[in-house]
């Protein structure tokens, strides 16, 4: 077949190439209208994505808003009296960097921590029954105001 014969074969009474004109356009037109659809289903997604940014963007606003309100210091300052009878610190109370060493001395000395009942814990390789006690030394007590350098 010649390229001649494309422009002069018919098929039922049209040319070949009206007929193959015709396919290519058709193609045309349900692809652009495909596009067009596709397009339009994108901007209603971003659309709907902008209103949910603007939502949140307000959201965030009005909770830095609340945060800057709740952490007002005049505030705080109210809240720890009225519940938990704080009050700011007298400067008779207060400590330099010089005299941290004399408030060390003074502080009393921790209480020696409590050993934990001892729990019967048997052991395979003996198969006798330790405390768990026994398996722990106890660490040395030595007076924190003993120890100089």
């Amino acid at each position: 077949m010649m390229m001649s014969d494309l422009f002069t074969r018919r098929f039922r009474g049209f040319r070949v190439v009206e007929l193959g004109g015709l396919a290519f356009f058709l193609v045309l037109a349900l692809g652009v209208y495909m596009v067009k659809a596709g397009a339009g289903r994108d901007r209603a997604q971003i659309a709907r994505i902008e209103r949910q940014i603007l939502v949140e963007q307000t959201r965030l606003r009005l909770l830095r808003a609340e945060v800057a309100h709740l952490e007002q210091p005049e505030r705080i300052e109210r809240l720890a009296a009225a519940y938990l009878g704080m009050v700011p610190t007298s400067p008779k109370h207060e400590a330099t960097v010089e005299t941290l060493g004399l408030v060390a001395l003074k502080a009393p000395l921790p209480a020696p921590a409590t050993t934990p009942v001892g729990v019967p814990v048997e052991d395979d390789a003996t198969e006798a029954v330790v405390s768990s006690n026994d398996a722990a030394p106890t660490p040395p007590t030595t007076p924190v105001a003993e120890v100089r350098h």
